[in-house]
């Protein structure tokens, strides 16, 4: 009896925090945007946007492409919407989607179909996807200037663009087609209420994850436990899906910033990078904390981590409204250069380490990123075209207003046999990564609940 009342109040605790979250927007939030985009268009355009036929991870649900959903709400693989927003009421908006099919639905879910294009995401018209040919030219004629969104769908975009040109060319004037993905980067920089609510969730639902498995580290525990804790309390929380491929190496693994595999034992006297985080709603964190394996930093560990530390808190006090994006690297990248040279290792100054870039040997990736819908997010960076990455960097002149999102994400990692290091530094990685809104007040880290002080992130580990 005990347990099975115990399976009950641990079903009603999952019940519970899988339904904590904010609720999904309705058919006005979609509308609004679509509305915002056509204020940014020329008289007479046409946006037509495609949804992709399957997700890019087969081994995850399909989740939508971030543009087509932020206009539509549509979540369905395989359909196409139209906007003519100069169009006359009743013809501005419409979706040719799978239709409804029960011997097909029962493989792969159910469907709105054609009429739930219109009742549940208000199209003024709606076809079958095999019509999209043939109504396209009665959809396209008249329009001034084309702008698409093709989801990485090259066949589609070349047939589009093809029918457009011959409508184009049949006519006295060149007729533009664009793509419309600079719009709504613009649009999508800035979140609304709802947006902040549903990052607030899914940042949440990765702290509660990086805490467990601050709980779990030990030596002789294998990277890929640590993984399995993350995800299983992000989808126990309501999340669909992790944000990005969970990035957890230890030792040597902790060096390599993408490393996919999380299969190695770890060992006493080690390092772990945890790069993990989860979408809620379609809204993604990005969180990494480093500790290490045995619960207490050793003095090499400690310095190279209170530099990361310092470096990072140096980045977030400059995501502050007016100040320009790279303000955050310039701030981040002399506290971990300085620290470096302090340490011995590198040599010089600060600005002949930057001119030789010899720093990209122990911090070779940039600083910040915005978030939102997709884990790097719709918005430009406004540096040119620039081709040297560190120049990019360091040239980011997109100015900070209320309402952005953004990561602050110093690292500092010494491989094996680096020239010149003594190898008591070799193989200790650390990176921290938390997720920053800019407000009017200057900037919220919605992230820092997880533990990122030394004596926290050792007492967090002393609970096993």
């Amino acid at each position: 009896m005990r347990i099975l009342t115990l399976l009950v109040a641990l079903a009603a605790c999952s019940s519970a925090l899988a339904s904590a979250g904010p609720p999904a927007p309705g058919p006005d939030w979609f509308a609004s945007h679509r509305a915002a985009l056509a204020a940014k268009l020329p008289p007479d355009a046409v946006v037509v946007l495609r949804a992709p036929s399957e997700s890019e991870d087969l081994l995850d649900a399909y989740r939508p492409d971030s543009n087509f959903w932020y206009l539509t709400g549509f979540s369905e693989p395989d359909a196409i919407a139209v906007f003519r927003p100069g169009a006359l009421e009743g013809k501005r908006y419409t979706l040719f989607v799978k239709p409804k099919s029960w011997a097909e639905e029962r493989w792969t879910g159910r469907r709105a179909g054609v009429e739930g294009a219109k009742s549940e995401f208000r199209a003024d018209a709606a076809y079958p996807m095999a019509d999209f040919q043939k109504e396209s030219r009665a959809l396209l004629a008249g329009a001034k200037a084309l702008y698409y969104a093709d989801a990485r769908d090259k066949d589609f975009r070349e047939k589009l663009v093809s029918a457009w040109q011959a409508l184009a060319a049949a006519g006295p004037e060149p007729l533009p087609a664009l793509d419309v993905a600079p719009l709504l980067g613009q649009m999508r920089f800035v979140k609304d209420a709802a947006e902040i609510a549903t990052l607030r969730e899914a940042v949440r639902l990765s702290v509660e994850a990086h805490r467990a498995a601050l709980t779990r580290a030990r030596p002789g525990l294998n990277e890929g436990v640590l993984k399995a804790v993350m995800v299983e309390r992000c989808l126990a929380g309501g999340s669909a899906r992790m944000a990005y491929a969970p990035i957890v190496g230890s030792g040597p693994n902790s060096v390599i910033l993408h490393y996919p595999d999380a299969n190695r034992t770890m060992l006493a006297g080690e390092m772990i990078v945890n790069d993990t985080a989860c979408e809620y709603g379609l809204y993604a964190a990005d969180v990494t904390r480093s500790y290490p394996v045995s619960g207490t930093f050793s003095p090499e560990q400690r310095a190279l981590y209170a530099i990361v530390l310092a470096a990072q808190k140096a980045g977030i006090a400059k995501a502050v409204p007016g100040a320009r994006h790279h303000d955050i690297q310039d701030a981040a990248y002399e506290v971990i250069v300085d620290g470096l040279l302090k340490l011995g290792l590198l040599k010089g100054t600060r600005e002949e380490v930057k001119t030789s870039r010899s720093f990209a040997a122990f911090f070779p990736h940039g600083v910040s990123h915005w978030l939102g819908l997709d884990v790097h997010d719709a918005g430009s960076y406004e540096f040119g075209d620039p081709t040297d990455r560190w120049t990019r960097y360091f040239s980011s002149n997109a100015t900070l207003r209320p309402g952005m999102v953004l990561t602050v994400e110093p690292g500092i990692y010494i491989p094996a046999k680096s020239e010149g290091v003594d190898p008591k530094w070799w193989n200790i990685g650390v990176r921290i990564e938390d997720d920053v809104l800019v407000t009017e007040k200057g900037p919220e880290c919605l992230s820092c609940e997880a533990p990122r002080e030394i004596a926290d992130v050792e007492k967090a580990m002393a609970v096993h």
